[in-house]
């Protein structure tokens, strides 16, 4: 399954939420987009895996979070892998667009082992994109699938970006 439906301004919710303003790519918590305050945003279980991943793929991220700062964390019962949500900056796209196949490939490749011995058939990712369009407006892409799917991601969310 996939998605695609308009988010709110991420760098102005930031401002209003005293998060640091991500300038290329960060992970959003799940409830980003209504959380009155700092202290209700939750973090999918995911997010430090995903975090190690990419500093050990030399992939850097604006958290949101202050220095010193760490938001609270929800996991699902479910045996399913749910990624956080993956904000891609207008600016990253258009200075280093080959980074957002990076990221992705990096997490397409650790489910793979996260998966392994599962049967292909049962194996379920759910995986949130949130992108800056080149008019400056913000559009959700939302991945519902196998694994193997991710790796068609990019190419999407490249023509998200040039709406």
């Amino acid at each position: 399954m996939l998605k695609v439906s308009d988010y709110i301004d991420v760098k102005k919710k930031a401002e209003e939420l005293g998060c640091n303003i991500p300038t290329s790519i960060a992970l959003l918590p799940r409830n980003y987009e209504v959380a009155v305050t700092k202290e209700d945003l939750l973090h999918e279980s995911t997010t430090s895996t995903v975090r190690t991943l990419w500093r050990q793929n030399n992939v850097i991220e604006t958290p949101l979070e202050q220095s010193g700062e760490k938001f609270s964390f929800i996991s699902e019962n479910a045996f399913e892998w749910v990624g956080p949500t993956i904000f891609i900056s207008a600016m990253l796209l258009s200075e280093n667009p080959h980074l957002v196949s990076i990221t992705l490939n990096v997490i397409s490749n650790h489910l793979t082992e996260w998966f392994r011995g599962i049967p292909r058939d049962s194996r379920k990712s759910k995986l949130r994109i949130v992108t800056e369009t080149k008019s400056g407006h913000y559009k959700k892409i939302e991945y519902e699938g196998p694994p193997e799917g991710l790796k068609d991601l990019p190419k999407i969310i490249r023509e998200v970006h040039n709406e």
